[in-house]
């Protein structure tokens, strides 16, 4: 409230500061004893008169330079005959360019006509006049959002000049602005976790109720069979989108902890690929497999990882073409000491790679950049709300990996994802996965 009053009440202190200087100088000359007739005083007088008329329009220069607000003194015709220095660094041209040309100039074209009205009233009425928010071109091509007050200069009873004082609102607005779009998201983010808790429950009951149906040997034959194995499909996917949710909120508040275990990615990716087997299946997709025969271990959080992979391979799945081709391969590469590891795992293992790769239309050139950005969403390669990329991203980073994009020579897309293959001595145990 303080700022706020300190703000309204600086106009009103730069007046005062303004007209000082002045009222001095007409209080020194009615001091002046000017004697009749030529004399040694009256020439002294006249000096020291002169010497006060300078000081004071040094004053009141300086003042109208140091200003925090653009100044320009307007006259009758709408021209410039004043600007100060506030006004020169904000619209980043020289006083003497713009000194004598129309103010109006200064305005949007649509905002000129209402511009030239309240001009003319306030030197017909004589009254100052806040004439409220206007949009000012800005030489980067935006505009400045400046509130405007003209103030009427008077001379021998009649208005000479109008000085126009502009305050630049801009930031102002755009921290407004980013207030209430913060303020939205938080909102909106309160409201999708306690959407995500209270819907994971009945899914739960759906998912298990399921898992009974698939007991019971009368529903073992086709096509009920390949109806429950859809659904079972449909709602692990709505759990893991709702994980996802959940785990980016959670990582925006208070950051995402990850339980880590030993982890068999080939066993881990055979699972997720199962998952999509009737979709794939569906649309004549084959899966090309490039695993080491021996396996591959690494320490990671095992329920996050295959979000990551099933949220790519859903991915490849979505944008390749009936009968196409996904290959999906894994590698390691042996390497010095590890610049990381999970769970502050010291070691001395390598790195894992894992690449899915599809046969689709690929992805834009300038969308890539961005597919990996909250929210961010395309209609082209990435649909959807744009959480599913960038939670595998939270994810890869968490464990002190990195995850890219980009695409093939011969069409389609390919994901790359490092990670660190966690303590050797540990992985040694358990090569054979």
């Amino acid at each position: 409230m303080s700022s706020v009053l300190s703000m309204a009440m600086l106009p009103w202190h730069l007046a005062r500061k303004m007209t000082r200087p002045i009222y001095a100088l007409m209080q020194r000359m009615c001091h002046i004893n000017i004697p009749e007739g030529p004399s040694q005083l009256q020439g002294d007088n006249l000096e020291e008169a002169n010497r006060a008329t300078a000081r004071s329009e040094e004053h009141y220069r300086m003042v109208w330079n140091h200003s925090l607000h653009l100044g320009l003194l307007v006259d009758f015709n709408g021209i410039i005959r004043d600007l100060n220095r506030r006004g020169e660094i904000k619209l980043w041209q020289p006083a003497a360019r713009l000194i004598g040309t129309p103010v109006d100039l200064l305005f949007r074209i649509e905002d000129r006509p209402r511009l030239q009205e309240v001009l003319a009233d306030v030197f017909a009425s004589g009254k100052e006049r806040p004439a409220g928010e206007w949009y000012v071109p800005a030489p980067t091509g935006d505009f400045f959002v400046m509130e405007v007050d003209i103030v009427p200069l008077e001379e021998d009873g009649r208005v000479e000049m109008v000085m126009i004082q502009l305050t630049d609102l801009t930031e102002k607005k755009q921290l407004q602005e980013q207030l209430i779009k913060s303020e939205r998201l938080a909102s909106l983010s309160q409201f999708a976790s306690m959407f995500a808790h209270d819907i994971r429950n009945p899914l739960a009951g759906v998912k298990k109720t399921l898992e009974l149906m698939g007991n019971r040997a009368e529903l073992q034959v086709d096509p009920v069979r390949g109806w429950c194995e859809d659904l079972h499909f449909t709602i692990e996917q709505l759990q893991g989108m709702i994980n996802d949710m959940l785990d980016v909120y959670q990582e925006h508040y208070s950051g995402l902890p990850l339980i880590t275990s030993s982890v068999c990615l080939n066993d881990l990716i055979h699972e997720v690929l199962h998952l999509f087997r009737l979709e794939a299946e569906a649309r004549e997709i084959t899966f090309d497999l490039q695993l080491p025969d021996d396996g591959l271990m690494l320490e990671a959080d095992r329920r996050r990882l295959e979000r990551v992979l099933s949220n790519l391979v859903h991915n490849a799945l979505k944008f390749s073409p009936r009968r196409g081709l996904i290959t999906v391969s894994a590698r390691s590469e042996s390497g010095g000491k590890a610049r990381h590891s999970v769970g502050d795992m010291a070691g001395t293992g390598g790195r894992v790679f894992i690449s899915i790769e599809d046969e689709g239309p690929g992805i834009e050139l300038d969308v890539l950049p961005h597919i990996f950005e909250m929210f961010f969403s395309h209609q082209g390669r990435q649909s959807g709300r744009g959480l599913g990329l960038y939670f595998c991203r939270l994810v890869v980073e968490g464990h002190h990996g990195s995850i890219h994009a980009a695409n093939r020579r011969q069409g389609g897309a390919t994901f790359l994802v490092e990670l660190p293959a966690g303590n050797e001595s540990h992985a040694h145990h358990l090569a054979h996965c």
